[in-house]
C-alpha cells in the first residue's frame, strides 16, 4: 500500500523576519590632490563638479615636504632641506596621527627636480616593501627598503643604445614593477630584498601613424593582464590620440584593443585600474590628468563612442613651474575622507546592445520605405514620376544626405548630374565606428543642415591588413579619403559614398614606411592623368624632408629624401595643397616650402618670401612651439588657418597676396566658412540663407545654445559655446562629389 506523503512549508511571520542592514555605499570615485608644501594639500572632486573641497583636514605630516611620488595609500614625500625622504599614509588614521615609515636620505648625485616622475611600491605593506624612484633621461632606478642606510642605483642595460627612461612608473602584482623608456617596456621583479631586472625587450607598439609625440603608461590588473595607455600629445601638451594596447604573453607582442570592459583607467603621475562598480565611475573609460595651457585638465576617453572630454580642474595652482610634479589620482579614503557620496554614472552598453542599435538604425529606413511600397495603390502616382525638371530645383535645397536619398529613388533621379557645389550644403563631419561590432566597417556621417547622423559601410579589404584595429581618417578632398587601419602601414583611397560592387570604390596603397609623417594629400580625382598621392614627414629637428608619392599602376612608393640647407624650416603638421601645379608646405613660422613633381629631379625649395612671422610679430617659433597651422586653397589663393594651442587659442586666417608674396589678415570672410578638424582644415560656401559664414566650425558634440555646431566667430574672435567639453577623437570634414 502506497502512501503519499504530503510537506507543508511554514512561512515565517513578516513580523518576527530579522531585518537586513542596508549594503554599505560605494566607495566614492578618486579625486585629485595637489601637494603645495603646507599641511593642507588641495583636494579635488573632478567628478562631483571638479571643484575645489574646501573642508581638506590640517595634516601637519606634509608641512614643508614635497610629494615625490604616489602609490595605493602611500604618498613619497622629500625634505628639500635635509633631503630626508618619508612613506605617509593617512588611511584609517586620524590626519594629525598618519603612519609614517622612515627612508634613507636621497644621495647627493640624485638628478634634478624636474627630471623626477614617480614612485612605485612591491608592496603595500610597508616597512615590508622596496620603494623605486625613476627619473627622465637616466639608466638606472633608485631603490630601497624600509631600514637600509642609503638608496641603492639598479642599472639597466637597455635594448637600444640610446634608450632611456621616459617616466610613467608602476606597481603591478606578485611583486612586480613597470617602466617605460623612450622605445620600451622594463619588467622587475621586487619580490626579494634585492630587485632584478626580468626583461627590456617589451618593444613599443606599432607607432601611430598620426602623431609622432606620444607617453605611455603601463596598467596592471589584478588578473594579471598588462595594460598600456599610449597618448599621443601636440604642443603644450594637448592630448590628440588615446590608443590601448595588452601585451600577449605567447606571442610578446601589443596587440590593440577596442575595450577594457568593466574598468576604468586612472593615468598621470599616479596611474592605477578600479572596478567600474565598486568605484562608481563609468566604465570602459579612461581619465588622463595633465597640464595644458597653465591648466590642470582631465581628458576623459569613452571607448565605448570614441570620443574626448574635457574638464579643467578648477582649484589646483598652475602658476609654479613645478607644480605638475605633485598633482595625482587619488583615493579619498587615503586621506581619511570616509563621507564624500559616489556620483551616480551611466550604466554599460554591452558590445551586443550597441550592435542590435546598428543595426537597427541601418535597417530602419529601408523597412519604412518596404511597408510604404506595400501601402501604396497602384493607381497613386509615383515620385519617379515626378518631371526631372522639377527634381532639379530641389538640389539647391537639400543637404548632402537627402541628395543622396533623392538619387536613389529611381533611375530618371539617379541621372541628375548637378555637382556638390549646387547642393550649397555644409561639409559633412565623418567619424570612424569602433572595429569589430559589427561585420562591416562604418562611418558614422553628421549632416550639421539636417543635424541627423547616418551610417555608411565601407567595406576595406581584410586581406591587406596583418592586425584589426578602428580605422584612422587623413585627408579628404573630391569626395574620397585616405584611410588607414589599425597599427597597420597599410592606406587607402576610400569614396564612402560610391559603394561600387566590384570594390574599386576602395584604392589600396603600397605599405608606407616614412619617417615623422606629417601630411598626407592627393592632387585630383583618382583616374585623372595628373593624379598623385604625396606623403611628407621630417626628421625631428626638422633638417631632413622626406617625400613619397604615388600613382596609378606603382607597386611602391617613389622617395626622395631632401634638406633644409639655407634656412630652417619647422614643418607644421598638415595636409600639403596642390596648387598650380606645384606642391606648397607651410610652416609654423609662415614660410612656403615648394616642390615641383612633374620634373624629372624633384628640389625642395624653401621660398624667400613671405618671411614675416605668422602671429604678426618678431616671435619666431622654435621646435618646441607647436600651434595647430593648416594651409588650405580657396579661390585659387593660398590660405593659412592658424589655431594657438588649447581650448581657447586664438585663431587667425591669412591669405597670401601672391603679388607682393606676403600674408595678409583675413578678419572676415562674408561668404565662407571655415571647417577645422584636428587634421586638417576646409574653406566651404554654406547654404544660401543661413547665417553660417565668417565662421570656423569645430568638430565639436557641445552644441551652441541654439543647438547649431560649436563654432569660433572670426569677427567677435569668441567661441560659442565659451567651452566644448566633448568632442569625436577621430574626426574629419569631408565634402562628398556626386
Amino acid at each position: 500500500m502506497q502512501t503519499r506523503c504530503s510537506i507543508e512549508i511554514e512561512e515565517p511571520c513578516p513580523m518576527a523576519m530579522t531585518p537586513q542592514p542596508p549594503p554599505p555605499p560605494p566607495p566614492p570615485p578618486p579625486w585629485v590632490i595637489q601637494f603645495n608644501r603646507t599641511s593642507k594639500p588641495v583636494l579635488v572632486a573632478p567628478f562631483d563638479g571638479c571643484v575645489r573641497w574646501d573642508e581638506t583636514p590640517d595634516m601637519p605630516a606634509l608641512q614643508g615636504k614635497r610629494c615625490v611620488g604616489r602609490d595605493g595609500d602611500w604618498s613619497l614625500m622629500l625634505d628639500e632641506v635635509t633631503n630626508g625622504c618619508s612613506l605617509v599614509n593617512f588611511a584609517n588614521t586620524s590626519p594629525s596621527t598618519p603612519t609614517v615609515v622612515a627612508l634613507p636620505p636621497l644621495p647627493e648625485d640624485a638628478p634634478d627636480l624636474f627630471l623626477w616622475f614617480g614612485c612605485a611600491l612591491s608592496t603595500q605593506t610597508p616597512p615590508d616593501c622596496t620603494v623605486f624612484l625613476d627619473f627622465v633621461r637616466d639608466k638606472s632606478l633608485l631603490y630601497c627598503r624600509p631600514g637600509d642606510p642609503e638608496w641603492s642605483r639598479l642599472p639597466v642595460e637597455l635594448a637600444e643604445v640610446n634608450d632611456k627612461f621616459d617616466g610613467p612608473i608602476t606597481a603591478g602584482y606578485q611583486g612586480k614593477v613597470y617602466a617605460t623608456t623612450m622605445a620600451s617596456l622594463v619588467a622587475i621583479d621586487a619580490s626579494a630584498p634585492t630587485p632584478s631586472v626580468i626583461r627590456t625587450d617589451m618593444g613599443p607598439p606599432p607607432r601611430c601613424p598620426m602623431h609622432a609625440g606620444y607617453k605611455c603608461y603601463p596598467v596592471p590588473c589584478p588578473g594579471g593582464e598588462l595594460f598600456l595607455v599610449r597618448c599621443c600629445i601636440f604642443g603644450d601638451p594637448d592630448v590628440v590620440d588615446l590608443k590601448v594596447f595588452l601585451w600577449n604573453q605567447e606571442d610578446n607582442v601589443w596587440g590593440t584593443v577596442e575595450s577594457i570592459g568593466d574598468r576604468t583607467f586612472f593615468v598621470g603621475r599616479c596611474t592605477f585600474a578600479v572596478g567600474a562598480v565598486e568605484a562608481g565611475t563609468q566604465p570602459n573609460c579612461i581619465h588622463v590628468l595633465r597640464k595644458v595651457c597653465d591648466e590642470f585638465v582631465i581628458y576623459t576617453v569613452s571607448l565605448d563612442d570614441m570620443t574626448f572630454g574635457l574638464r579643467i580642474v578648477e582649484g589646483c595652482d598652475g602658476d609654479e613651474d613645478d607644480d605638475e610634479d605633485q598633482v595625482f589620482w587619488t583615493l579619498p579614503t587615503s586621506f581619511g575622507l570616509k563621507d564624500v557620496q559616489a556620483i551616480d554614472t551611466i550604466h554599460d552598453v554591452s558590445d551586443k546592445v550597441i550592435q542590435r542599435r546598428i543595426e537597427h538604425c541601418l535597417g530602419e529606413q529601408e523597412k519604412e520605405d518596404m511597408m510604404m511600397l506595400n501601402a501604396a495603390s497602384p493607381e497613386e502616382r509615383q515620385w519617379c514620376d515626378l518631371h526631372t525638371d522639377l527634381s532639379r530645383l530641389l538640389v539647391s535645397k537639400i543637404s548632402f544626405i537627402d541628395f543622396l536619398h533623392l538619387k536613389a529613388v529611381c533611375k530618371r533621379w539617379n541621372s541628375i548630374e548637378s555637382p556638390i557645389q549646387h547642393a550649397k550644403g555644409l561639409p559633412l563631419l565623418m567619424t570612424p565606428r569602433v572595429a569589430g561590432r559589427t561585420k562591416d566597417d562604418l562611418l558614422e556621417v553628421f549632416d550639421p543642415m539636417s543635424e541627423k547622423k547616418y551610417n555608411i559601410r565601407v567595406n576595406i579589404p581584410t586581406s591587406c591588413l596583418q592586425s584589426q584595429g578602428s580605422q584612422l581618417l587623413h585627408f579628404t578632398k573630391n569626395g574620397w579619403v585616405i584611410v588607414s587601419r589599425g597599427g597597420d602601414q597599410m592606406y587607402f583611397l576610400v569614396n564612402p559614398f560610391k559603394n561600387y560592387p566590384d570594390g574599386s570604390h576602395v584604392i589600396a596603397l603600397p605599405l608606407l614606411d616614412i619617417l615623422g609623417l606629417k601630411g598626407l594629400s592627393f592632387s585630383s580625382m583618382p583616374g585623372s592623368p595628373d593624379f598623385v598621392v604625396l606623403a611628407v614627414g621630417a626628421t625631428p629637428d626638422n633638417e631632413v624632408v622626406f617625400i613619397q608619392t604615388w600613382r596609378i599602376g606603382d607597386k611602391e612608393w617613389k622617395e626622395e629624401i631632401l634638406r633644409n640647407v639655407d634656412v630652417p624650416f619647422f614643418m607644421a603638421t598638415h595636409s600639403p595643397v596642390f596648387l598650380d601645379d606645384i606642391v606648397y608646405f607651410l610652416d609654423m613660422n609662415g614660410r612656403l616650402g615648394v616642390v615641383d613633381l612633374n620634373v624629372e629631379k624633384v628640389e625642395w625649395k624653401v621660398l624667400d618670401k613671405p618671411d614675416q612671422p605668422i602671429r604678426g610679430s618678431d616671435y619666431v617659433y622654435t621646435i618646441r612651439k607647436l600651434n595647430y597651422s593648416y594651409l588650405a586653397e580657396w579661390k585659387g589663393d593660398l590660405v593659412a588657418i592658424i589655431r594657438e594651442n588649447g581650448n581657447f587659442g586664438f585663431i587667425r586666417i591669412l591669405k597670401l597676396d601672391r603679388s607682393r608674396m606676403v600674408w595678409t589678415d583675413l578678419e572676415e570672410m562674408e561668404d565662407a566658412a571655415v571647417f577645422w578638424d584636428r587634421s586638417n582644415a576646409l574653406i566651404a560656401r554654406p547654404a544660401c540663407g543661413r547665417d553660417l559664414c565668417n565662421k570656423v566650425y569645430f568638430p565639436s558634440c557641445t552644441k551652441t545654445d541654439d543647438g547649431g555646431q560649436a563654432y569660433y566667430c572670426l569677427k567677435e574672435q569668441e567661441y560659442y559655446p565659451f567651452f566644448c567639453d566633448k568632442e569625436p577623437m577621430n574626426a574629419i570634414w569631408f565634402q562628398p562629389n556626386f
